[in-house]
């Protein structure tokens, strides 16, 4: 992997690793990786950062000779904030008409979600169609996780790197390990992101809750099965194994599709509050 070059596997490492910053970024988090991909993109973008009481008056970037705006939307898991993301849409747009359409005047507008590539939502869809309809807009659109991934990926091999970070220079065999490693560990991260939003105790709700307290719960519950619970035990000793380094051994595919099934029926089930 010498020089600014990537080959297949690199491409591969470093789509893997966009993957994870993604599932891992929330708020200002995520607002910042659009922004430098953005950057790098369009060099005439601008990011807004809120100031004082002022705020960023509903508008986080923007091209200002293209008169294309940008909203940033990165919640722990949008499907859950449908209604929350629809208001947004129109409120952020009135508080940008008020404010920059007489400084900039709005031609396009894009509300930036980062649905960890879920795909959006199709209210957001015909929130933005209506606006565009009622302002004239040239164009408006929800912009998810693969079209960030596709713009960071249309740029050079240096500016790839400068936001993936540090590629490991490693042979196909090792290429393989990282893959399904990081793989399980996306999976295995929105599985605890779920499980501890929708199972909390009322009077330590700062304190997280052991995954063993957790399942035992989901199952009192008849959320899980018994045999999701002793899936979960053994999907946890393989998680633990590795990250201490004690083993290399990854999870099967068909193992990591049954903890994302899990975990869409726990998010299914709605939020416990233990007393």
């Amino acid at each position: 992997m010498q020089g600014l070059t990537m080959d297949d596997i690199s491409l591969s490492i470093a789509r893997n690793m966009f993957h994870l910053q993604v599932y891992e970024s929330d708020g200002v988090r995520f607002e910042d990786l659009f922004s430098k991909i953005m950057y790098y993109k369009s060099p005439g973008f601008q990011q807004v950062k809120p100031h004082g009481n002022v705020g960023d008056r509903k508008n986080d970037g923007f091209i200002k000779d293209e008169g294309v705006y940008y909203q940033v939307y990165a919640p722990e898991d949008a499907s859950n904030n449908v209604l929350t993301a629809v208001n947004k849409i129109k409120d952020d747009f009135q508080g940008l008409m008020e404010y920059w359409h007489d400084i900039c005047p709005i031609k396009k507008y894009y509300f930036v979600l980062n649905d960890k590539y879920k795909g959006s939502l199709p209210q957001l869809h015909k929130e933005l169609i209506n606006l565009q309809r009622n302002f004239n807009l040239i164009d408006t659109g929800v912009f998810v996780a693969k079209d960030l991934e596709r713009d960071l990926f249309n740029l050079p091999d240096d500016m790839i790197r400068s936001v993936v970070g540090h590629l490991p220079d490693i042979d196909h065999e090792e290429y393989m390990f990282v893959s399904g490693f990081t793989c399980f560990i996306s999976a295995w991260i929105n599985f605890e992101k779920v499980a501890r939003y929708n199972i909390c105790s009322v009077k330590e709700p700062n304190r997280p809750l052991f995954i063993g307290r957790i399942v035992d719960v989901l199952v009192q519950n008849k959320i899980i099965s018994t045999q999701d619970a002793a899936f979960i035990k053994h999907i946890t000793q393989i998680r633990n194994r590795l990250v201490h380094g004690v083993s290399m051994i990854v999870p099967k595919k068909s193992e990591i599709d049954v903890l994302i099934l899990i975990t869409e029926r726990v998010k299914l089930a709605g939020v416990y509050r233990l007393e």
